[in-house]
């Protein structure tokens, strides 16, 4: 009796010779499910073709991929592996989902490209460790994008403000007003009015 050649499979469980099994795990959304198995079914006959090229599959897969990447309730298990796609775009998409790991999210804010880095500062899953990270970052759209985010912490803020580029060291101010907190330096207060109806200075 001949015994059936387990699919190999990675640490997360996504089979390297059948990647949409992974994907099966869950219910999906009516659009998404049907992508899910225009997919699945493409990639089958590609498979039984033994073809090399591109083919259905592959432009079906991307499609399927964006269309998981961008829903608002994909699992973030998935998310996590669509991660792993080397392309911007996708990774970008990955990064600006809600449901995104902050485990995902560290990893993402590693990368090369600029928009990924900004959609991690955005998100609000990020750990506080990977938007202090960030902080530091050599682009200015980045650390911009941390200072402009209000769960950002008040210590990163503080610092921003301190940033060489203006903007961002604006940007970080005005962020620390809108959340009530003791103004950083150089940041006015607006009068207020105080009893009996005279206008108090802010110190």
């Amino acid at each position: 009796m001949t015994t059936r050649k387990k699919l190999p499979v990675d640490a997360r469980g996504v089979s390297q010779e059948f990647p949409f099994r992974f994907l099966l795990r869950w219910t999906w959304p009516d659009h998404i499910e049907r992508a899910l198995r225009l997919t699945v079914w493409a990639w089958l006959r590609d498979a039984s073709e033994n073809q090399t090229q591109a083919c259905d599959s592959d432009h079906l897969g991307a499609h399927l991929c964006w269309l998981m990447a961008i829903h608002p309730d994909t699992p973030p298990a998935v998310l996590d592996v669509l991660a792993d796609l080397h392309t911007a775009a996708f990774q970008a998409r990955v990064a600006e989902n809600p449901n995104t790991w902050a485990t995902t999210l560290a990893r993402l804010a590693l990368l090369a490209s600029p928009l990924v880095r900004i959609a991690v500062a955005d998100n609000h899953n990020a750990a506080a460790d990977t938007i202090y990270l960030l902080s530091q970052d050599e682009s200015v759209d980045v650390r911009y994008a941390v200072a402009e985010n209000s769960h950002t912490t008040v210590s990163v803020l503080r610092s921003l403000c301190e940033d060489e580029n203006c903007y961002i060291a604006a940007r970080a101010r005005r962020t620390l007003a809108r959340l009530y907190l003791t103004p950083a330096k150089n940041l006015p207060m607006k009068a207020s009015i105080g009893r009996g109806g005279r206008r108090v200075s802010g110190s």
